[in-house]
């Protein structure tokens, strides 16, 4: 059967829109419910190393799987989907297939569509990709689907393969870019991303609330030399060619709160892109307060809490004095404090305190 282009409007459409929807595939599981007559109608998606009870279902029409729930039957609901693993792809199955030799399985599906009140189903594999294993099932309250209903199953598996790489492959992206961006907030490197005129095309949140932008997507500053050195940098990393090598800068972004930023060409950029980032901009921000760096630290090197934030108040830069009145110590206390901390953290002093804390994971927390 042959895609119309009224089906390819109605159907394909959502289909693809649904990868990136915040509805993901709603749109096109009504669209194919209405055009097949199902009162119920599914895109079933599984890891393919998973079982088939924790895999995510989206459904329009009747909520078969809630339903099920409800009455008590959702063993039975998972048990019905043992065998879609079986299928071979880009055929369609009506519901008895799958228990046609297993009378046992048989019986309990007889039951459990009856309770549920569904005359007929069928289901058709996606072929698998990127590690996913998808299906697209159908139900009806009475009357069976014709023919026609599984040829236009055939017809769309296609499309939603497709479909289903690239929700993989996006999903992908977005998890390594969350992962990174969490990577960096908690190591407190703050980024941003310039074009070759030396526009901001995109920052993380945190330099988002730092820095001024003015209304052409600029970093606004009074600092002439900062910039120039912006111009200069971006115009020279966006015409370095074969990968010539530019050296990163060091520019001073604020100078209340000071920050200051290395400027590294980016010679990966995309060809293709609305706004191509030629240069990055990475600042160390300071560390926010809160109990997670000490805790770390105690736990890393045996301290008791106390003498963990002494040895993070000295790596920040203070004296043993400065430290011992930001935490409400006597100066005595605070110097015994430092005894102990350099036994265990087997340092000789606070110069090698100060590197071993800041080489440390407990900054990370």
């Amino acid at each position: 059967m042959q895609l119309t282009s009224a089906d390819e409007t109605d159907l394909l459409m959502p289909l693809y829109a649904g990868v990136h929807d915040q509805s993901r595939w709603q749109s096109f599981l009504a669209r194919l419910q209405r055009r097949t007559g199902a009162d119920h109608a599914a895109l079933i998606l599984g890891r393919n190393d998973a079982p088939m009870d924790q895999a995510t279902e989206i459904s329009s029409g009747r909520n078969l799987r809630e339903e099920a729930d409800k009455i008590g039957l959702a063993r039975h609901y998972a048990a019905e989907r043992l065998p879609y693993r079986t299928l071979r792809p880009g055929r369609v199955y009506g519901a008895a297939e799958l228990v046609l030799h297993d009378a046992a399985m048989r019986s309990a599906h007889q039951h459990f569509n009856e309770q549920l009140g569904v005359s007929d189903r069928r289901v058709i594999r996606i072929r698998d990709q990127e590690g996913a294993s998808a299906w697209l099932s159908l139900a009806r309250n009475d009357q069976s689907f014709s023919a026609s209903d599984g040829a236009l199953l055939i017809a769309v598996a296609p499309h939603v393969a497709v479909a289903l790489r690239n929700f993989v492959q996006t999903e992908g992206l977005r998890i390594q870019a969350t992962m990174a961006q969490h990577a960096l907030a908690r190591g407190r490197i703050g980024w941003i991303a310039f074009d070759q005129d030396a526009r901001i095309v995109a920052r993380d949140e945190a330099m988002a609330a730092l820095l001024p932008i003015t209304t052409d997507e600029r970093l606004r500053t009074d600092r002439m030399e900062t910039r120039q050195m912006l111009l200069h940098m971006a115009a020279e990393a966006a015409n370095a060619a074969n990968n010539a090598y530019v050296a990163p800068r060091v520019v001073t972004l604020l100078d209340t709160p000071h920050l200051d930023a290395v400027l590294v060409p980016l010679p990966d950029s995309p060809a293709i892109a609305l706004a191509t980032p030629v240069l990055l901009a990475l600042c160390r921000l300071s560390p926010q307060p809160g109990e997670g760096r000490a805790a770390l630290l105690a736990e890393l090197f045996d301290l008791p809490r106390r003498e963990a934030e002494l040895a993070l108040a000295i790596s920040d830069g203070l004296s043993i004095a400065e430290a011992a009145t930001l935490l409400g110590l006597t100066q005595e206390t605070a110097r015994n404090y430092s005894k102990r901390i350099y036994a265990r953290m087997g340092v000789r002093g606070q110069a090698e305190l100060v590197r071993r804390v800041l080489l440390s994971n407990a900054l990370l927390g």
